[in-house]
């Protein structure tokens, strides 16, 4: 077994890379790194990677590795329909010709997660700047949500029906979610991945909502115990790779 661990310019690209180091090893993976910025030649061409080995890295590069094995790249989890309850705002598909000037509210791709950053759009001008520097057609289908006031904002580490982790990772930290909220999103969640985060938010008046659902092979780690999270990783990338 060989996990591939992603370097750029002689250094682990991120410290969710580098905390998977030794417990792989520990488990007994063979640890190789490799240049992403150069994988033809310091990965695939090099070591012929097979669906034994794993990969810990960005998502282009973890993108890149899927499409080498031929395998289907897992679609973005988002928003699913039967956690409509927890979202605490509307949130609609629609295109970004469509999203309308009904300013503020946040935006982001509907599929394709690296394509522009997602955001608040204030007035006109942030979708002028998303379709020109972004190169993103009026035709292409966004996430249109509602703006809320979320305070705090804490990633939750799952598998199994099992919480591993939580971290703060944005807004005030001594304000905490409601853990029993996560537990019933958790509950209603139909055929999850095998590990995967939900993102949690408090709000101004006390509600714990969902943030968003996201696989577990294209999340960092936010200062998750390194072997639960290399745990998680590596759970989720052997159910890909099957």
């Amino acid at each position: 077994m060989r996990a591939f661990l992603e370097k750029i310019n002689n250094e682990y690209l991120d410290d969710f890379v580098y905390i998977t180091k030794f417990p792989l090893y520990d488990n007994g993976y063979e640890i190789i790194t490799f240049d992403g910025d150069d994988m033809n030649n310091t990965l695939f061409n090099k070591y012929n990677p097979t669906k034994d080995d794993i990969i810990v890295g960005s998502v282009e590069c973890t993108i890149k590795f899927f499409n080498y094995l031929k395998v289907d790249v897992p679609k973005y989890l988002g928003y699913p329909d039967e956690l409509k309850e927890f979202l605490g705002r509307n949130i609609e598909v629609c295109k970004l010709s469509e999203c309308g000037n009904d300013f503020p509210y946040f935006t982001k791709p509907y599929s394709d997660i690296k394509k522009f950053t997602g955001g608040v759009m204030e007035k006109q001008s942030y979708i002028d700047n998303i379709k020109f520097f972004d190169k993103v057609d009026d035709d292409y289908l966004v996430y249109k949500s509602e703006v809320v006031d979320i305070i705090s904002e804490y990633r939750v580490f799952c598998s199994h029906g099992k919480i591993y982790d939580a971290r703060f990772y944005q807004g005030d930290f001594t304000k905490i979610i409601d853990f029993k909220v996560v537990e019933d999103i958790i509950g209603k969640y139909k055929n999850p991945p095998s590990a995967y985060t939900i993102d949690v938010g408090l709000t101004s008046d006390g509600k714990t909502i969902l943030v968003e659902i996201n696989d577990m092979w294209a999340i960092g780690s936010y200062g998750c115990d390194a072997r639960k999270y290399s745990l998680l990783i590596t759970r989720r990338m052997k159910e890909i790779l099957k």
